[in-house]
């Protein structure tokens, strides 16, 4: 974190800041928060390959799960080697920034496509006469509320996980007598080439892994928790997948397009009961538009971090007042509404979400394979290399076979890269000349004052001159050296290191207070996405022995979606530390 704190000079100027990056997340919350992503393929993976091969789609499926195993098992490799981010931006942007930007922009395709599958098909779920309107309110409805920037959905994704899991436990179990002896599978028809594509149609089941490689900078034990979280989803998959399908093929006379969109409501209705089928509907669909929304904060994220790095234009950086990134919020909103303007059908819709996310796991897994800079075992990294291989057949198959979705990819690297260009472009300037800054007034005659004896920390988010003009009268008072901290909320959960922000200039005002009362402070400014977190974090490495808040001025609705700071920050500080919250 940078402590140079200028005496004088200009109101504003851009300083680098190492960022708080706490480490808050469990295994189990960060499988909820994947199953909410990967997990929902099983909503319509069956139907789509039911739909396009009938009860021949066993071998294709088979053929998926074995590569679905074969990514999971490459991403735990990814994750252990980047315990702060394995994404693919990430990984990649060491060796080949281009590469790297391609990667995120494939990556923020599939987002896109993400929240528009993702929500129409749990209008499908639930029944709804119009689905495509339906999803498209709702994506505008989940995006305003990530103008707060919720944070506090980990509770609930496991809530919604388990009862999913549930759910699809119950159709196992009362349809496993019937599914293992009467299932009919028949064997592939048609040529290699007809297979192939059918298999390339069904590969939306990889799809959600990139998800967990973004959050290793979040666990509390990148390696162990990625791990527990990938596999424990990854079972789940492949168990769900092999016995709904049994289930699905033991039904006599099941129509191949009839239920596509929602297979596994059927399933339950056939073999439960009517009533089920809602139970099934609600969670399924409930984890449908979690995984939406987690789209669209990984599509917020992605061009923020790239906004910061240079890549894309600077206005992507600007926040509102709750650190959300407001441009990268609006184009996470309406692009993926705009597509189910054009495009309400499911099956096309996977194709254009296999080109994003097949591309972005290529990239990611065949920059690692290659890297010779890194650590791993022959084994592994031929296991790697075959999986980028044949998702470089995919990806190809894709692009030739599929024109709308080579149409749409084009438009998201045409897009992306012309931004970039822009961004680039304003980078290459004149530097304006230096202004003379003004003379420094004659530094003031402090009174002598014995040393500290004691600690404070006065935090805030924005000004306050009263709580700090507080703080400071509590540390002259006591005798108290005073640590101010401004943490700069950022809603953006797997920061880089460091960070370039444009100082606002409070400084100055800082050290005129303190001179004025005749107190020795620091100043410090930390970005974090974790406000209570941070607080507590800098609390802990200065030892103070008092923190200072001010009282929080959130309506209901904010304190609903992000929680409140003096909670969370009244659970982390020891006993032995004060906390005052001043409600001036």
């Amino acid at each position: 974190m940078s402590s140079d704190i200028p005496q004088y000079g200009p109101a504003s100027r851009v300083v680098e800041y190492a960022t708080s990056r706490p480490r808050v997340l469990g295994w189990l919350r960060g499988a909820a928060i994947l199953d909410g992503d990967w997990g929902t393929s099983i909503a319509y993976v069956l139907g789509i390959a039911f739909a396009l091969a009938g009860n021949s789609s066993f071998w294709h499926l088979a053929a998926m799960l074995i590569l679905t195993t074969l990514v999971a098992l490459n991403y735990v490799t990814i994750c252990r080697l980047h315990p702060n981010g394995g994404g693919v931006y990430s990984t990649v942007y060491h060796r080949s920034r281009s590469f790297a930007v391609i990667g995120a922009l494939l990556l923020g395709a599939d987002y896109v496509i993400t929240m528009s599958l993702s929500i129409l098909d749990a209008g499908h779920y639930f029944g709804i006469q119009d689905p495509a309107t339906a999803a498209m309110i709702i994506i505008f409805i989940v995006g305003a509320f990530n103008w707060f920037g919720p944070k506090h959905t980990g509770g609930a994704a496991i809530f919604v996980s388990v009862a999913t899991l549930a759910a699809i436990l119950t159709i196992i179990a009362v349809s496993a007598p019937e599914a293992l002896k009467n299932a009919i599978i028949e064997p592939p028809s048609g040529n290699s080439f007809d297979n192939w594509e059918i298999f390339v149609g069904i590969i939306l089941s990889i799809s959600g892994i990139e998800a967990v490689s973004n959050m290793t900078g979040l666990m509390k034990e990148p390696t162990r928790d990625s791990r527990r979280a990938i596999l424990s989803v990854l079972t789940k998959v492949v168990v769900a997948t092999i016995f709904l399908g049994l289930a699905m093929y033991a039904i006599p006379g099941l129509d191949r397009m009839e239920h596509k969109e929602e297979m596994v409501r059927f399933l339950g209705e056939f073999y439960v009961g009517q009533w089920f089928g809602w139970v099934v509907a609600v969670s399924i669909g409930l984890l449908l538009i979690s995984a939406g929304n987690t789209a669209l904060n990984g599509l917020i994220s992605i061009q923020f971090l790239m906004s910061v790095d240079g890549e894309l234009p600077a206005p992507l950086r600007k926040l509102n007042r709750h650190g959300v990134p407001i441009i990268p919020l609006i184009i996470a909103t309406i692009v993926p509404i705009v597509v189910l303007v054009f495009i309400h059908d499911i099956l096309t819709l996977a194709q254009l979400y296999a080109i994003g996310v097949v591309g972005a796991i290529l990239i990611n897994v065949g920059s690692t394979a290659t890297d010779k800079s890194i650590v791993i075992s022959k084994p592994i990294r031929l296991m790697m290399a075959l999986s980028a291989l044949v998702l470089l057949f995919v990806e190809t198959s894709i692009a030739v076979d599929k024109p709308k979705a080579t149409i749409f990819a084009g438009l998201v690297l045409v897009t992306g890269l012309g931004a970039r260009a822009l961004a680039q472009r304003a980078k290459v300037r004149v530097p304006a000349p230096v202004p003379v800054p003004a003379a420094a007034p004659p530094p003031r005659r402090r009174a002598r004052r014995a040393l500290p004896t004691s600690r404070f920390l006065v935090a805030m988010k924005d000004a306050n001159e009263r709580l700090l003009k507080f703080a400071i009268e509590e540390s002259r008072h006591r005798n108290a050296f005073l640590f101010v901290l401004r943490v700069k909320e950022i809603a953006v959960g797997n920061l880089p290191e460091r960070i370039f922000l444009e100082s606002n200039g409070a400084e100055r005002r800082i050290e005129e207070l303190c001179a004025t009362a005749n107190v020795d402070y620091q100043y410090l400014q930390v970005p974090s996405y974790e406000v209570g977190y941070t607080i507590a974090e800098q609390a802990a490495t200065f030892g103070v022995e008092r923190v200072i808040i001010g009282a929080e001025r959130r309506n209901r609705l904010e304190n609903v979606l992000k929680g409140s700071v003096m909670r969370s920050l009244s659970g982390l500080l020891p006993e032995d530390v004060q906390l005052v919250i001043f409600g001036g």
